[in-house]
This record gives C-alpha cells, sequence and structure tokens, in this order.
C-alpha cells in the first residue's frame, strides 16, 4: 500500500465506502461503518476516506 500514489489510496478508500454502502444496504449500520474505518486504518487509507466519506451519500447498491 505504501506505494500506491495518492489517487490510488483515494481508489482505496471509494471502493472501502461502497463496500460499506453495499453490506449496509444504504442504511447505517455502525457495526460496518467500524468495521470500514478498521480496514482504513489498517490499509492507511484513513484519511482519503474521512475526505470522502462526507461527499458521497449513502447509496443502496444492488448486485446484477
Amino acid at each position: 500500500m505504501s506505494r500506491l500514489s495518492e489517487s490510488g489510496r483515494e481508489e482505496v478508500a471509494l471502493a472501502l465506502i461502497l463496500w460499506k454502502d453495499f453490506k449496509a444496504e444504504g442504511k447505517m449500520d455502525v457495526d460496518i461503518f467500524i468495521t470500514a474505518t478498521k480496514l482504513a486504518d489498517t490499509l492507511g487509507v484513513r484519511k482519503q476516506f474521512d475526505a470522502l466519506l462526507p461527499k458521497i451519500p449513502p447509496m443502496r447498491i444492488e448486485p446484477r
């Protein structure tokens, strides 16, 4: 992860946000949110995760 550019870190953070919304079905689920923030910490993208979170509204993502 240390070799990722800033835009690569933002993409990983975005993927975590989308994963969170997919798992929570667009609702606020505290356990899933905590898991997503812990993953962001572990992957070293917490700063990007926190910056993107208010910009992306919660959404319900349905599999095709």
